[in-house]
């Protein structure tokens, strides 16, 4: 890692002018290729939903794209009144000439199907002719121009379904800028430098917009959703912060122990830079499990993920020590008035402080910050998976406008049809279509069932099946399992009939079960793989295996934060299930972010060890040398994730809380008491390695030191 660094350093100029080349080509490339074409698609296999979708496709190809929902209201009058039929009519011709629109039910041909019962609502579906995610924005946009221009003061005309719901959620803007005040605002209390404080904010700009130019290119070949982005540049934002934050505090503190800034910048790289290789190592490797489940959203959150992380590390790596480097001890100019900007490495007296009072209550410490940790998770016990339907947009929101006028004039689950395909060996199979279609009405928990469609050959059929509760509804979800498990297998016996229970509602259902049922394996595969990367690092058993315990517990305790907030509404919010994905990428989020913490902490805490053998000693020292880099770190972490959640979807708002609630509970419960308590219980015990397991490779965070005096090797 010295030479590399070295290299760096010595060839600055190249190196600062090879990122420029880079974003700028990798900018062009972008510009070329047509920028991103995101897709919100939910495709998997070996779902009963995707069994629903195929046959569309096959046997229906105009039925098989996203239909969505003209809603119109008249405060005065009837819908059917002459002037409010022809006035909705001609807007409907308009809007089927659009592009990418199929075409659009009228609603008064419908025999009172299409109208609620007082007379006063009444939709419209527009069917396009590819998925919602498939769609380009500005063609769905186009629709919903097109049909609120309709409106008048007595009419109104709103738009819901999948695709208008895509021209609902605000971008990463505003929440990107918010994100990075608070960063100014923490590097500049920390660094006491506007100069110091620019170098972590622009090494991880710089490392976002060469990640964001690759994941636009990426977006060709794969499909990558629009939250991926937001994912993507959330992570981005707070680890590539975070790793040049470490580094700048190093080369700081090497300068004022005397060393000139070559060696300086060369020595950060060499000890917090390994620090920040290793620990952005773990975090690309627990996004990349993402990919075990299987499901495409995922793999395109992962992969966006993962690049976005790859760049922040090779900036801070590279980059940062160039142009430290260059700078000097001019890192430290443009002082801020009342702070020092001079940076030490010298034990902080009130974190040593505090680590003597851990030391002296360590029992009483450990065992409190277990409960507090336990009683946290305990709602995520009842955590349900699903997606939220447009219920809990905002109020302002056409989509959500729309989802209360269907919801009052026809019932909930109007906003959520279940669509039912049905395979028939031969056209003679006719029969079967009244007995499912009677079974299925006959359920309590449907509250009608349209006519059956038959596709031109014959063999083919799709019944719209709408249940008496909101698409995000437990009932709802009980409903689509009740209907494949019990209803519809006696509704049409065997003979070569097969039924399947399709549309987004029963999709989200399936994505839910899926990835439930794939998440006990995935936690176990990567927690396998942070366990003996950690194990071969310190060579201790007693490290990893605490480690592990400890991240567990901090996820568990975000998770039943998350279901607290967004399912039960214990803060007033609109309740819903928390979305199938948060999850899993809270896990892999959360797992490397917690490892990076533990590596910066536990190197120098093993490195004061290696240097006189005294625990005690080690643990107070490390945490007083380092301590207070981390909390800036994890406070700027917790701004960044908690701004996401003025992103108006519901889906980043819970990923956001999720993953700040983590970083809060890891920094200032687990790092600062139950790390150092636990660390004081066992004692030498901490760098205790089992004979059978010392042939391992030797791996250093830190450049290698000398050995311990006490533990190496011991008989």
């Amino acid at each position: 890692m010295e030479g590399f660094a070295r290299w760096s350093v010595r060839h600055r100029w190249w190196v600062i002018g090879g990122w420029l080349v880079l974003v700028l080509a990798l900018a062009g490339l972008s510009h070329q290729a047509g920028g991103a074409e995101y897709k919100n698609t939910f495709r998997f296999s070996g779902r009963d939903s995707q069994d629903a979708r195929a046959v569309l496709e096959r046997d229906f190809p105009q039925a098989a794209g996203d239909g969505d929902q003209i809603v119109f209201h008249t405060t005065a009058g009837r819908v059917t009144d002459p002037a409010v039929r022809d006035r909705m009519r001609a807007m409907f011709a308009r809007v089927e000439r659009l592009p990418h629109v199929v075409q659009v039910a009228d609603p008064y041909a419908s025999r009172g199907q299409a109208m609620s019962r007082d007379g006063t609502t009444a939709f419209a579906t527009v069917t396009f002719d590819a998925q919602a995610g498939e769609l380009p924005e500005d063609a769905i946009g186009t629709v919903v121009d097109t049909a609120r221009a309709a409106r008048t003061s007595a009419l109104q005309v709103e738009l819901g379904g999948q695709a208008v719901e895509r021209t609902v959620s605000q971008g990463p803007g505003p929440a990107t800028a918010v994100g990075l005040t608070a960063a100014v605002l923490v590097l500049l209390v920390m660094f006491g430098s506007v100069t110091a404080m620019l170098m972590p904010i622009l090494t991880a700009l710089i490392a976002v917009a060469a990640g964001v130019s690759v994941n636009a290119l990426v977006t060709h070949v794969m499909d990558v959703n629009t939250g991926a982005e937001v994912i993507a540049l959330m992570i981005a934002l707070g680890v590539g912060v975070d790793y040049s934050l470490f580094i700048v505090s190093r080369f700081r503190g090497m300068l004022a122990e005397g060393r000139d800034p070559e060696q300086a910048a060369v020595g950060a790289v060499n000890t917090s830079g390994r620090a920040v290789l290793f620990a952005g190592g773990i975090v690309v490797v627990a996004l990349l499990g993402l990919l075990l489940f299987g499901v495409g959203v995922l793999d395109g959150i992962a992969v966006s993920a993962v690049v976005e992380a790859a760049f922040t590390m090779a900036a801070a790596l590279t980059l940062l020590p160039a142009v430290l480097s260059l700078l000097g001890r001019r890192v430290n100019g443009l002082r801020v008035p009342g702070r020092h900007p001079a940076g030490s490495t010298a034990v902080s007296p009130r974190l040593g402080a505090w680590a003597d009072l851990v030391r002296r209550h360590r029992w009483a410490v450990a065992v409190g910050t277990v409960a507090v940790l336990a009683v946290l998770a305990l709602p995520a016990l009842s955590l349900r998976l699903g997606s939220s339907d447009a219920g809990a947009d905002p109020a302002s929101a056409t989509t959500r406008r729309a989802y209360d006028l269907l919801a009052d004039g026809f019932g909930p689950g109007f906003n959520g049809p279940l669509l039912l395909t049905v395979r028939l060996p031969s056209a003679s199979y006719g029969a079967v279509l009244g007995r499912l279609s009677e079974a299925v009405a006959a359920d309590p928990g449907v509250a009608s069932v349209g006519p059956p469609r038959i596709s031109p050959s014959g063999t083919a059929a799709v019944l719209r099946a709408y249940p008496a509760t909101s698409p995000q509804s437990a009932a709802t979800g009980a409903l689509v399992r009740r209907l494949r498990v019990a209803v519809i297998p006696r509704a049409v016996g065997g003979g070569g009939v097969a039924v399947h229970v399709g549309g987004p509602t029963a999709t989200f259902v399936d994505l839910g079960s899926l990835l439930g049922g794939r998440l006990v394996p995935f936690v176990a595969v990567v927690v396998a793989i942070g366990f003996v990367l950690l194990l071969v690092v310190f060579r201790s058993l007693a490290i990893p295996l605490t480690a592990a315990a400890m991240n567990l517990l901090s996820i568990g305790a975000a998770l039943g934060v998350v279901v607290a907030v967004f399912q039960k509404g214990w803060t007033g919010l609109s309740t819903g299930p928390v979305h199938f994905a948060v999850p899993v990428m809270t896990f892999a989020i959360v797992f490397g972010l917690s490892t990076d913490y533990q590596v910066f902490l536990l190197t120098r805490v093993q490195e004061e060890w290696h240097t006189h053998g005294d625990n005690p000693r080690a643990v107070r020292e490390g945490m007083g040398r380092v301590s207070g880099v981390i909390t800036g770190a994890a406070v700027i972490m917790i701004a960044v994730f908690g701004s996401f959640v003025l992103g108006g979807a519901r889906f980043i708002a819970e990923v956001g809380v999720g993953l700040a609630v983590a970083v809060t509970l890891d920094a200032f419960l687990i790092r600062f008491m139950l790390v150092p308590a636990i660390m004081y219980i066992l004692g030498d015990r901490n760098w205790r390695l089992p004979r059978r397991l010392r042939r391992l490779p030797r791996v250093h965070i830190e450049p290698a030191g000398p050995p311990p005096p006490a533990y190496e090797p011991r008989r």
